[in-house]
């Protein structure tokens, strides 16, 4: 006879979950396998990973923000230079959203901060996307950029690039970019071009081009308010 006074008492919680991951499997398996589940199954499945999926990365993004926002000094000196020029910043001027594949974040004179929480794959990616839009925003109070003037919007574009280590090595192999001759430069006068000719107002990538060279020396050499390019 079983001495039920010392048998283990299951766990009810810890056996639903159990059954829970079970049944994600079996569905996983089904959609792998297409057995099983007809076209409405296999939507209501995708649609449903899609929102986990969101989830995930939404609260991912918060994590790391918080933390960048405690301890990343790039980040810290960043706020702590904002506050100096009278915009004092924190963590809700950073949002944590889903965009589309043409960029990792944003700034809003109006709104503030986007972080593209799908686009955000790192915490390093989120580091130097963070440190790019609170370049745009030192400008945009500093110098009181005209966003819609081709010439500013260049400027600041080239400053964010260089001054927010999205030009690094590293970054740059990531990319498929191997060279070796002014490699910053060439990622720098590449990356601005291509927010540049994203503005409304501008007509083409030639127009941007236009744009980005004829500030980019000037520019590249203002590390305000690094002292130097980190």
């Amino acid at each position: 006879m079983t001495d039920v006074s010392n048998t283990t008492p299951i766990n009810d919680d810890t056996s639903k979950k159990d059954m829970k991951k079970f049944e994600r499997w079996r569905k996983s398996l089904q959609y792998l396998t297409g057995l099983g589940m007809n076209e409405t199954e296999r939507k209501a499945f995708r649609d449903q990973i899609d929102i986990e999926l969101a989830e995930y990365q939404c609260q991912q993004c918060e994590r790391w923000k918080t933390n960048l926002i405690k301890n990343n000094p790039p980040v810290r000196f960043m706020m702590d230079e904002l506050k100096k020029i009278g915009r004092e910043m924190s963590s809700e001027d950073f949002q944590c959203m889903p965009c589309d594949e043409t960029r990792s974040g944003g700034f809003s004179p109006e709104d503030g901060i986007l972080l593209c929480q799908n686009r955000l794959g790192t915490k390093t990616r989120q580091e130097h996307t963070m440190v790019h839009e609170m370049v745009h925003m030192y400008d945009h109070h500093k110098f009181k950029v005209n966003w819609s003037n081709l010439r500013h919007h260049a400027c600041s574009e080239i400053r964010a690039a260089s001054l927010s280590g999205d030009c690094n090595w590293s970054s740059e192999i990531q990319r498929g970019f191997y060279t070796f001759t002014k490699q910053h430069q060439a990622c720098v006068k590449r990356r601005a071009i291509l927010s540049v000719a994203q503005n409304p107002n501008c007509k083409d990538k030639a127009e941007a081009e236009r744009a980005v060279s004829s500030v980019f020396e000037s520019c590249f050499a203002d590390t305000r308010p690094f002292d130097e390019i980190y």
